[in-house]
């Protein structure tokens, strides 16, 4: 005892010293974390009057500047808000039976791979989340959701997040989730055919920056095609109504994706580089150097034949 008061005699400055910092730095704190209670709040503009709780900033489309309807603003920001708390309060049971159909079908087909390839790479630990409109063009509405570490409980900031875009769509009269940038399923079915191929555009699976076409093709003649040579990077596009033209990521294929035997019949998907946007109406899918392989082997050098399937 003697010792310390000892000490403390011979640095009472550089003890007190220390003491106020210790004592500044935990104000700073508690200031800080209150801080970040209120911006969230403020950024969930949750403005509560007789119980009934209204997303209004959250309604205005970061994109398109269009505000979501007011009609739909306070169902959807409610609906966002449900499924998410259902993540950060580890409830993916719950959040899975909010999820589209067509992201069950495209993404997730199960919970358990609900669970292991969304819930568990996002919602690990304690977190928060913000979200605001996308865009609200043509019915379709987009938000984007940002998910972080919750400061209050971690002490961490929430400068680095996970970012994620969902879109709400209507089955059945329910509010349900597309996730992971996933826009949807429209069915197509529109066949095109010539002398040598019939082509079924059979649906389109949209996400935000790029769409996967399924096809059913089949070759009508005798002799084995090939649908693409991939010599080019630009000879299979799809054309939009302003007559732009999407590039196919035909590297994701696989070679035998293709080739086609006589009067074969084969299902294929192929992702195109459109973008979602308000005015996006692709008319056709358009196959520039199908080759006969037989001739093809002979001839790298021949050239490809056209065919344009309507969409």
């Amino acid at each position: 005892m003697y010792k310390l008061w000892r000490y403390y005699n011979q640095n009472r400055l550089k003890v007190w010293t220390i003491i106020l910092a210790i004592i500044l730095a935990l104000a700073m704190i508690r200031t800080l974390n209150e801080k970040l209670k209120n911006k969230t709040t403020q950024n969930t503009d949750k403005e509560t009057t007789s119980n009934v709780v209204s997303y209004h900033n959250e309604s205005q489309s970061m994109l398109t500047g269009v505000s979501v309807p007011k009609a739909y603003r306070d169902k959807f920001g409610e609906f966002i808000n449900q499924f998410f708390t259902c993540c950060i309060e580890h409830d993916p049971q719950t959040a899975y039976s909010m999820v589209s159909n067509d992201t069950k079908q495209e993404l997730y087909q199960t919970e358990e791979l609900f669970e292991k390839n969304y819930y568990e790479s996002k919602f690990t630990g304690n977190k928060q989340f913000s979200f605001q409109s996308w865009s609200s063009a043509d019915g379709l509405y987009v938000y984007q959701v940002k998910i972080f570490d919750n400061m209050l409980e971690t002490g961490k900031t929430n400068d680095n997040y996970i970012e994620e875009y969902v879109a709400i769509s209507i089955e059945n009269g329910e509010y349900k989730l597309n996730l992971n940038s996933y826009l949807g399923r429209t069915i197509i079915n529109k066949k095109t055919e010539n002398e040598k191929l019939v082509v079924n555009v059979d649906r389109v699976d949209s996400y935000l920056d790029h769409e996967i076409y399924t096809l059913s093709i089949q070759n009508k003649t005798n002799k084995n095609i090939l649908l693409d040579t991939r010599r080019k990077t630009n000879s299979c596009y799809v054309i939009d109504n302003l007559n732009n033209k999407f590039e196919a990521f035909l590297y994701e294929n696989k070679d035998d994706d293709f080739k086609f035997s006589p009067n074969e019949v084969k299902t294929i998907q192929i992702k195109f580089s459109d973008a979602n946007r308000e005015d996006l109406e692709i008319k056709s899918i358009n196959f520039t150097d199908i080759v006969d392989i037989t001739e093809y082997s002979n001839d790298a050098t021949i050239e490809g034949e056209t065919f344009k399937a309507d969409v």
